[in-house]
């Protein structure tokens, strides 16, 4: 798998806010909030037009960190694509309430210093 986007989520999560969040980027709901080991909160899949399959996903780390990974198994995909999708995501996650800070480089794991664009 590719990691396309990387999106840091601030903001403080209840089961609340966590379930307008689901819904604001509309993901299915996994995951349980109370569960401390639980980390796949929700996930949805894209069907880019005649492109690849692109998977999203909204993550809680151990660190207690929230972010949005998107991946796909292609080796190729539009920059244009891309980009619509990384604002799409930032506006759903304002709209629900949270800050959005997305990473220069996708990176997996926890929120690091100096990777914003």
């Amino acid at each position: 798998m590719s990691l396309l986007i990387v999106i840091d989520i601030d903001g403080d999560v209840d089961q609340s806010s966590l379930d307008r969040l689901r819904k604001h980027l509309t993901l299915d709901r996994r995951g349980r909030l109370t569960d401390d080991w639980d980390q796949d909160f929700g996930h949805r899949v894209v069907d880019v037009p005649g492109g690849p399959r692109l998977n999203i996903g909204l993550y809680r780390e151990f660190d207690g960190s929230w972010l949005i990974q998107v991946q796909t198994r292609e080796t190729s995909v539009s920059g244009d694509e891309i980009a619509k999708l990384r604002e799409e995501l930032v506006a759903s996650i304002t709209a629900a309430g949270f800050d959005a800070a997305v990473r220069a480089k996708p990176t997996f794991g926890g929120r690091e210093k100096g990777i914003y664009e």
